[in-house]
This record gives structure tokens, sequence and C-alpha cells, in this order.
């Protein structure tokens, strides 16, 4: 495993090379539960555009090449103030469990005033990124040749997309895994009707990994299936959501 002295060192490159405000460990290295095969997870906070989070993520990952899997989640603080004050569940586990490694004298987050009567903005990303699967899986369906496994893929992470939009909205902390039972299980304390997709989720969520590798390919039958329950499962969270049937 990583030692210690080496997630620290990792810190004061970034420090020294990229002048961060802030460095959080996160994951099973600062929750106590690392294997061999954990990553070294950080939250790096800095100045950047929102547009090049990804770009400053790749490049802080190439020029601090380590000997084990180094996972860097770059944020500016403007844009973690903002996803936390609209409970990104993610970042909030994050910011409350993880270990600051660094922090700039008087660092701290700008309040972010929250817009009580709108839809909250992380649930429509959710939905947003829900129909991008759903609009692929569609023209997929639609087209002359089919892909079957690509199709049943696109259908779970719609669903598990869509479920995530529902907690979101509803204010109810949810995993980051993709596990449809257990999202489930948050879901029908307060609504026990949705219990009845249980089976269906279970047979979905094969999707999630089946297609990734060879030896097993969805029918048509199971792509069917999977199509129908997606439009079930997008319809009924749409209209809780007081969303148009049909995206806009």
């Amino acid at each position: 495993m990583v030692s210690r002295q080496d997630i620290q060192a990792t810190c004061d490159d970034i420090v020294r090379e990229f002048s961060p405000l802030q460095v959080v460990l996160f994951g099973s290295y600062a929750y106590g539960r690392p294997t061999e095969s954990s990553d070294v997870d950080l939250l790096v906070v800095m100045p950047v555009a929102k547009s090049e989070t990804r770009r400053q993520e790749v490049e802080i990952r190439k020029r601090l090449e380590r000997p084990f899997h180094l996972h860097v989640l770059v944020h500016s603080p403007e844009d973690l103030a903002y996803r936390l004050v609209y409970n990104d569940w993610f970042l909030r586990e994050i910011t409350e469990k993880g270990e600051v490694l660094y922090e700039t004298p008087n660092f701290f987050l700008k309040p972010v005033k929250k817009e009580e009567d709108a839809m909250n903005p992380l649930t429509e990303e959710w939905v947003q990124k829900a129909e991008g699967d759903y609009t692929v899986a569609q023209q997929s369906a639609q087209g002359q040749n089919p892909v079957n496994d690509v199709i049943c893929f696109l259908t779970q992470q719609c669903v598990e997309k869509y479920l995530k939009a529902w907690l979101q909205e509803a204010n109810i902390p949810f995993p980051r895994p993709h596990d449809l039972q257990e999202l489930l299980n948050l879901i029908v304390r307060t609504l026990p009707a949705w219990d009845a997709w249980r089976e269906d989720f279970s047979k979905l969520s094969e999707h999630a990994v089946d297609p990734r590798y060879p030896g097993k390919f969805a029918t048509a039958d199971e792509t069917a299936h999977a199509m129908h329950i997606c439009n079930e499962v997008r319809r009924t969270i749409r209209e809780h959501l007081n969303l148009s049937p049909e995206s806009s």
C-alpha cells in the first residue's frame, strides 16, 4: 500500500507545481479502509475555469507520475461552494470526512445564495445526463443495425441517473456507486410502490457489467425489456419532477 510519507510528498509536489488553495485526501486512504488496489484520491481546490478542470486533472497526473494510481479531482473554490450548497453528496462527504493535507492561510469558501423555489440545479444535471443516455439508446434501437449490448448498457445508465435525479431533488443522500438496488432501497422508504421494479432492476443491473466483456451478448428480448423498463422509469420520474414527458 502507499505510505503516508508518499501521500504527503505527492501533496507537497502539487503545492509546489500548481499553487492550489487546498488539497484534501479522501477515499479509502482518508477513511481508514485502504487495500492494495486502492487509489490515492485527492481533491485539489484551485482557481480554474470550469471548462478547464478536466484538462487540469490530466495535467497534474501527467506531471506527477507515481508508482501508484493517483486520482485527482479539481474544483475551483466557487464551483465547490456552489455544489456544496446544493448538496453534491459526493463532495459533501469529501469535505466532511476527508483529511486536509494542505491549505493556504485564511482559506474559506465564499457563501453561495441558494434559490429555494426552483429545481435543484444538480437534479437538472442528473436529468441532462440521463437524457443523453436515453437519446443514444433510442437512436440505436430505432436504427437499421441496433447494437443490443450498447442499448442495454445505456438503459441501465439512464435509469441509474434518473433515480439519482429523484434522490437529489428529494434531498436524500445517496452513494456514488452504480447499484440500482441500493438506490431503490433509499427511495422505497418514501415511495414503497416503486419496489415493484426490484426484479426488473436486478436484470437491468446485469447490463452495467456484461456488455464490457466477451462471452455474453444481450438478446433482442433482453433489449426490448431493458428499453421498456427504461421508458417506464423515465416517464414516472419525469412526472414526479414535474417535467414534460419529452425533454425540451
